[in-house]
Formats: C-alpha cells, structure tokens, sequence
C-alpha cells in the first residue's frame, strides 16, 4: 500500500497460527541437535587431525593411513546408523500433542541435515583415501593395475609422439620434477577440500577426478620426454 498499491487496503488482516509440532521436550530435542550438529562439524577435522599424527608415528606409514582412513569411515558408519535408530525411536515416542508425524520427521531432518552429510561425507573420504593407500602398495593388483595403467599412458605417448605432437620444454621440465609436481597437486587438493563450506560427497568425487586427471597428464608429459630423448640420441647418433 505504501508503493502505490491502493487496492492492498482492502486485503483483510489474518492472524491465524497452524501447530505443526508442540512437545515440551522440544527444547532440549533442538539443544541436544545443535550440539550432534557442532560435532558433525569438527567430527571430522578432529579425526583427521589423530589420523595423521598417528600415521607419521607409524612404522608402517602407508599400512596405517589405510587403517586409520577405514577405522574412520567405520566410525562415521555407526554414528550414521544410530541417527537411523534415533529418527525411528523419536517417531514412535512422539508426545499425543504432535498433531503431524510427517512435521516432526522433517524437523528432525533439519536439525540433522549437516550431520549427516558431513558423515557421509567422511565415509566416502575415508574410502576413497584408503583405496589409494592399497592402490600404491606392493599387493598383486596393486601391481596389476599400476602395469595397466602404464602400458595405457605409453600407448598414448606414443600415438601423440607419432602424431607428431610436442610439447617442448614442459615435457622434460616435467620429467625432472614430477614427483615434486604430484606431490603439489596431492596438497592443492586437500587444502581445497579443508577450505571447502560443507563439502559433501560430490566435492570428494570432483576433487579426486581432478587430481587423477593431473596424474595422467604428468605421466603423458614424462613418456613424451622420454621418446624426445630417444628421438634425438638416435638422430646424433
């Protein structure tokens, strides 16, 4: 009415309320929430922040990353299950005020909803780094794929290198410092992920696309000097 429009004094004031949920306990159910929430929260951090100081302490480095990574995804699997146990307790024990199930299940959904994506989250991570702590260990398909994986990247090097495709000096700059290079790129994305607001399951997935992308490209680029190598020792020679 203030903007102009004359015809919204005629809209008649409604001071009507609809009860969704009303408990006494209500109160306490949201503080005992906002804390699973602020657990959720640093859960993680704090893991992740034992799991390296044990892992640096280890003898076996790489064996227990893979442990500890599994032992935490394990963890965050009980803690997802028992909020499955809770929600379905909290249902059947509703108080006869609550006039809708179907109201109070979407207020517990909301006041967990970052919990329990911050534990799937951790599930998937604690997945995915234990696989490649497997996955660059002496095992027999460890080996088998790592064998595949670099017959794959040669076949490539040389389909380009035949295709006369050359990089230049990034290839051998490259070979020279690729470990150096990985090991950037491995930090890059997981400072990325630290600094990530709520990441979920699809930031791990996209993260670990781009790292492996990164990999292979570094393996491209060291097959490609190599062959430039070979290319012009047998030219000189």
């Amino acid at each position: 009415m203030d903007a102009g429009l004359s015809p919204a004094s005629k809209i008649p004031d409604v001071d009507e309320q609809m009860v969704l949920l009303q408990s006494d306990q209500l109160e306490k159910i949201r503080d005992g929430a906002h804390l699973l929430d602020v657990i959720g929260n640093w859960f993680p951090v704090i893991v992740v922040v034992i799991g390296t100081a044990g892992v640096l302490l280890a003898h076996r480095r790489r064996r227990a990353l893979a442990r500890t990574a599994l032992g935490a995804a394990f963890a965050c699997l009980v803690v997802a299950i028992v909020l499955v146990v809770a929600r379905r307790y909290y249902l059947d024990h509703l108080p006869p005020q609550v006039q809708s199930e179907a109201a109070a299940a979407a207020v517990f959904d909301t006041l967990l909803h970052f919990l329990r994506v911050s534990l799937r989250t951790a599930i998937v991570l604690g997945v995915v780094i234990a696989l490649g702590a497997y996955l660059i260990g002496p095992g027999r398909l460890p080996r088998a794929i790592r064998g595949t994986s670099e017959r794959t990247a040669d076949s490539a090097a040389h389909w380009a290198f035949g295709h006369q495709i050359r990089t230049g000096r990034a290839d051998t700059w490259t070979q020279a410092h690729r470990r150096w290079i990985a090991l950037a790129a491995l930090l890059i994305v997981a400072l990325v992920f630290a600094l990530w607001n709520h990441p979920t399951v699809l930031t791990i997935l996209l993260l670990v696309l781009v790292l492996v992308l990164v990999l292979v490209l570094l393996a491209l680029l060291a097959l490609l000097a190599l062959l430039a190598a070979s290319e012009r020792a047998t030219i000189e020679a």
